[in-house]
């Protein structure tokens, strides 16, 4: 049900940017005439295609057919949020700045999705039904980690490239 939840009132002060992510990259419905900054624009693309796997749940979500929002405020802080069909929507600030790197963006993307999914939409993810992988900020960058053996699974954006990889290290009972 697309445009079924009203879209937020934003601080007239707030650049916000709403568009679907692709496999070509963003397609903007609505901006304030130029890109957001680069981290944040590829850690939605990275998160975007790790929802395409490993999602364990009742609830079907259509990842193509969401669209993101990004904002900033006049504080530089990043607000992050979706609507789509068949899902709710979110909006959440935490306060991370705009000035954020990429492996911190990713994390943070990673983790709000992963949060929103398994507190309001019931859908466990990254998950095969036992356990959930927990994002982390790894010295080699943004990573899926096992939260059993802390073992590193997959870099933010290529979890489905991985999913053999974590089946490998699952216990027999879990296979």
């Amino acid at each position: 049900m697309m445009g079924s939840m009203p879209m937020p009132d934003w601080n007239q002060d707030s650049l916000v940017w709403r568009f679907a992510m692709t496999d070509d990259g963003p397609d903007f419905h609505d901006t304030p005439g130029f890109d957001p900054p680069d981290p944040w624009l590829l850690a939605i693309a990275a998160v975007a295609r790790d929802l395409r796997c490993l999602r364990y749940g009742e609830r079907e979500l259509q990842v193509e057919r969401l669209v993101w929002e990004l904002a900033i405020s006049d504080q530089y802080a990043v607000t992050l949020g979706w609507r789509g069909p068949r899902v709710g929507g979110f909006n959440l600030c935490h306060g991370v700045s705009m000035d954020a790197p990429y492996p911190q963006a990713a994390v943070w993307v990673a983790e709000t999705t992963q949060g929103e999914l398994t507190g309001y939409e019931f859908i466990q993810w990254p998950s095969r039904g036992r356990h959930i992988l927990n994002p982390l900020l790894h010295p080699e960058g943004p990573v899926w980690v096992d939260p059993h053996t802390d073992t590193p699974v997959a870099t933010i954006g290529e979890l489905c490239e991985q999913t053999a990889a974590w089946e490998a290290l699952a216990p027999p009972q879990e296979r």
